[in-house]
């Protein structure tokens, strides 16, 4: 299952550039698969690729980053913006309606194939060391997340809401996308990933709104008047 979306198709530089970064990262885990990480060569990869090695370097900065792929290119700038904007309206979004909404977007954009994802999750079984490389490309990305909610909702930086929203909502991305790969899956990862956020809903509902005394049929209580 592949999910993918860009605003407009690449060229024809872009594409053959997209290719050969593909095959790095393919050969890169298979390779790592059948002899460890440590058990082949940056110039073995190179020559099973047909690449050279300073064309290797132009892609990657290291044998690790191969094996893990090429960071995301993230979202554009107006998604981000949206998202922030969502928060101005009268009345604003909610916060989790607008979160789903931009997690959506960034599964539209996804580029990558169940194949492609098992490999990875068999490569990082193999080589968990290389969890921690990971771990560090998505505290970036959580930052970003972090520092979007702050400015959506107003909170000033030392504010736990926006950590907690950032640290949540990861779990739920990362949920989703074992559940968006699993075999006989028939939803986009977006579906997914609002399915999750509803069940959120479910576990912390939003208290209603208390009745005011006219809506429950009582009169309003002057001020300062005796009830007794």
């Amino acid at each position: 299952m592949t999910e993918s979306a860009t605003d407009e198709a690449p060229g024809l530089r872009e594409r053959k550039r997209r290719r050969t970064r593909a095959s790095v990262v393919s050969v890169a885990r298979r390779l790592t698969l059948e002899h460890g990480l440590t058990g082949f060569t940056v110039e073995q990869l190179c020559d099973e690729v047909g690449i050279s090695r300073r064309t290797f370097f132009n892609y990657f900065p290291s044998k690790e980053d191969a094996v893990l792929g090429h960071p995301d290119e993230g979202l554009p700038q107006a998604i981000l913006d949206a998202f922030i904007d969502s928060g101005r309206t009268t009345p604003p979004q909610p916060l989790l309606d607008a979160l789903a909404d931009l997690f959506a977007a960034f599964g539209s954009r996804m580029a990558i194939t169940r194949e492609e994802y098992e490999a990875m999750s068999a490569v990082l079984h193999r080589e968990p060391h290389l969890l921690v490389r990971m771990a560090a490309r998505t505290e970036s990305k959580s930052q970003l997340l972090t520092d979007l909610i702050l400015e959506r909702e107003g909170l000033p930086a030392d504010s736990p809401e926006a950590r907690v929203a950032t640290f949540v909502l990861g779990g739920l991305a990362r949920r989703s996308f074992d559940e968006f790969f699993a075999e006989g899956n028939p939803l986009s990862y977006g579906e997914v990933f609002r399915r999750n956020i509803d069940a959120l809903r479910y576990l912390f509902p939003s208290p209603s709104p208390s009745p005011s005394p006219e809506a429950a049929g009582g009169l309003p209580v002057p001020e300062n008047q005796d009830t007794a």
